[in-house]
């Protein structure tokens, strides 16, 4: 789904785009409920939001959202989790998910870009094409985005708390699994559901 202006990398749209969804990311972070099993790592919608983007961006718009938070990060806004700044969250056992944060749209953007190419390429119906394309986000999400966001929330929960890498695997994410895939269903439905109404917006 990338506009006529394609070839261009900072075009209007798509930094209307990035930053509005590094604002919903944003917004998300504040929706937050303590983990019991997690300490100091809280349940938000951030997982929501990021793949979100990931689903329906251009990898271009994707690499910018990461930037643009990270960019709101870096100036120190209270963007993060429980109004956390960059600066207080991040040297946190809780800190490695922010890397998640920003990498997750990108890294979703380019696979499912890549996956919906050879989709789009078959001879399908119009409603087996939104099948199609539901099934690519929700694998996607459950998968990729669920790792992408977890993985690097892991390895610096280790480093925090210097629990091994087994023992780390439930308070960093195997607790966050039932509402991440909550999440991931949501987003896949989500995607699926605007991407027609934002492909016509796209050419208007």
């Amino acid at each position: 789904m990338q506009s006529a202006s394609s070839s261009k990398v900072f075009t209007a749209e798509r930094i209307a785009f990035a930053a509005m969804f590094a604002a919903l990311i944003c917004v998300c972070s504040w929706i937050a409920v303590p983990n019991p099993f997690s300490a100091g790592v809280n349940f938000t919608l951030q997982t929501f939001a990021v793949i979100l983007a990931g689903l329906l961006l251009s990898p271009t718009e994707a690499l910018l959202v990461g930037i643009v938070y990270l960019f709101l990060g870096l100036v120190g806004l209270p963007i993060f989790s429980g109004f956390a700044t960059l600066y207080t969250r991040f040297p946190t056992a809780a800190g490695g998910y922010i890397i998640g944060f920003y990498i997750t749209p990108f890294i979703i953007a380019v696979i499912r870009q890549a996956v919906l190419n050879v989709v789009d390429k078959k001879d399908l119906s119009p409603a087996a094409k939104k099948t199609a394309h539901f099934v690519t986000y929700l694998i996607l999400s459950i998968i990729i985005g669920i790792l992408a966001v977890d993985i690097p929330g892991i390895i610096q929960g280790m480093y925090y708390t210097k629990m091994s890498f087994k023992s780390a695997l439930f308070p960093f994410m195997f607790s966050f699994m039932p509402t991440d895939i909550i999440k991931c269903v949501l987003a896949a439905s989500v995607a699926s559901a605007v991407e027609t109404p934002l492909a016509q917006i796209r050419k208007a």
